[in-house]
């Protein structure tokens, strides 16, 4: 699973089996060797000396395009941005269809801001070689780009909890939402799985379905649906109150306060 470690995105690189699969066809041996040694060193967390290997195999090929983008991963990860997109177009340059050059191409610019660019290297990795890592990062630029109808398409290939609890990603949900009601009741029911045990974005779902789309008993449900899994909470209980006062359940009402005050 990835992790987010730059502002939202990391630099994401290729495991041991990967890196015997990329190296097939390199010319020598001692670079296959150097490879599977720089892999094993990052993935021991030694970054600074799986750095030094992937440079000691561009100075034996400096047209290695897995040496390229296996350094500059770890370059970007360190903080070196320049120097990693510089690697990363070199990579690209050699190899232009490998997804993971791509990738990191995609999730640099994010980072920078360029979106086109994003944009345009997640759109070109392979349909079974995305992520919801990069449904979300499309999904995103679409909606900062007033295209809500395809972000939530992008959205809606999204599973990953870390993900639904982000708050970028859940604001800029909601706002397409308000936008665009396309979504059918299936879909809000996983919404509500996703972040059940999040307080602060059930409630912005709460606010969501009461004051956009009007719908009290999806409110009633979410908040009902957070305390079913965590603890009491008043400001939950609270909102449910005004819902079933706003309504005139005098019962449920009273079998909400009664929450509080037991």
């Amino acid at each position: 699973m990835w992790k987010y470690l730059f502002l939202v995105f990391v630099l994401i690189g290729c495991s041991n089996s990967e890196v015997v699969k990329t190296t097939k066809n390199l010319e020598t041996k001692n670079e296959k060797y150097l490879l599977l040694k720089g892999a094993n060193l990052y993935s021991l967390g030694k970054k600074s000396e799986a750095l030094e290997i992937y440079e000691e195999i561009l100075k034996i090929n400096s047209k290695n395009s897995v040496a390229l983008r296996e350094k500059a991963i770890i370059e970007g990860q360190l903080g070196n941005i320049v120097q990693a997109e510089k690697d990363l177009n070199r990579a690209l340059a050699l190899n232009p269809k490998d997804n993971l050059t791509l990738k990191n191409l995609g999730y640099l610019n994010f980072e920078k801001r360029d979106y086109s660019k994003s944009s345009k290297y997640l759109k070109s990795v392979s349909k079974d070689f995305m992520n919801d890592q990069d449904y979300f990062i499309l999904g995103y630029i679409e909606f900062l780009n007033g295209n809500y109808l395809n972000s939530l398409k992008y959205y809606e290939y999204v599973e990953d909890d870390e993900i639904f609890n982000n708050s970028l990603f859940f604001d800029s949900y909601l706002n397409n939402l308000k936008r665009v009601d396309s979504l059918k009741k299936d879909s809000y029911l996983k919404i509500e799985n996703k972040i059940k045990y999040n307080k602060v974005n059930t409630i912005k779902l709460s606010n969501f379905y009461s004051l956009s789309l009007d719908k009290d008993d999806y409110s009633e449900r979410v908040l009902k649906n957070y305390l079913t899994y965590n603890d009491i909470d008043k400001e939950v209980v609270e909102k449910l109150i005004n819902i079933y006062y706003k309504n005139g359940d005098k019962v449920k009402e009273k079998e909400a306060l009664n929450l509080i005050f037991n």
